[in-house]
C-alpha cells in the first residue's frame, strides 16, 4: 500500500473509490459514476475547494482517501486541520488502511505547524466511534457541531 497527496493521474480510480463511497451512504439513492467524476472535477479539484486528498492506493487502485483542510486562524497563530471525510473501501476494511490514512494525515499536520487536527463521525456509527477511541482520539466536549442544512440554509440565506 501506497499513501500520498491525490496525483491527477489517479482521477479515475478516485472516481470509483467515491462511487463506492455514495452506494455506501446513500445505497439505492447513490449519484451515478458521471455525476460523481462532474463533481469530483469541478468541485473537489476546483480552484476555490481548499480541499487536499490523501490517496491510499494498492496495485493503482484507490482503496482510501481522506479529504482534508488546514483551516487558520487557529490558537496561538497556528493552523487546525481539518478532516472532512476518511473512507475505505468496503471489501478493504479491517486491514490497517484507515489507521495507515490517519497516521499520514497527522504526521501533515505536525509537519504544518498545526495545533490540532479534528473531524466529526456520526453518532449512529458505533464502529467509527470505537476506530476513533482506539487511535486514542475523545470527543471535543468543549465544542458544540452546528448545523444549516436544506431549507434552513436556504431560508437564512434569503433573509436581508
Amino acid at each position: 500500500m501506497h499513501i500520498a497527496f491525490f496525483q491527477p493521474s489517479q482521477t479515475e480510480t478516485v472516481v470509483d473509490l467515491l462511487r463506492d463511497m455514495s452506494i455506501h451512504y446513500n445505497g439505492l439513492n447513490a449519484s451515478d459514476r458521471p455525476e460523481i467524476k462532474r463533481n469530483f472535477i469541478e468541485n473537489v479539484l476546483g480552484d476555490h475547494s481548499g480541499v487536499r486528498l490523501v490517496i491510499a492506493a494498492e496495485d493503482n487502485r484507490a482503496v482510501g482517501l481522506a479529504s482534508i483542510s488546514i483551516l487558520y486562524p487557529a490558537s496561538k497563530e497556528r493552523g487546525q486541520l481539518f478532516m472532512k471525510e476518511m473512507y475505505v473501501v468496503s471489501g478493504c476494511r479491517g486491514r490497517g488502511i484507515g489507521k495507515a490514512l490517519m497516521r499520514f494525515v497527522a504526521r501533515y499536520a505536525v509537519e504544518k505547524s498545526c495545533i490540532r487536527f479534528d473531524w466529526t463521525v456520526d453518532t449512529t456509527n458505533p464502529s467509527a466511534l470505537a476506530f476513533y477511541r482506539s487511535l486514542g482520539a475523545k470527543p471535543a466536549p468543549d465544542k458544540i457541531y452546528f448545523r444549516l442544512a436544506a431549507s434552513e440554509l436556504e431560508r437564512f440565506a434569503s433573509v436581508d
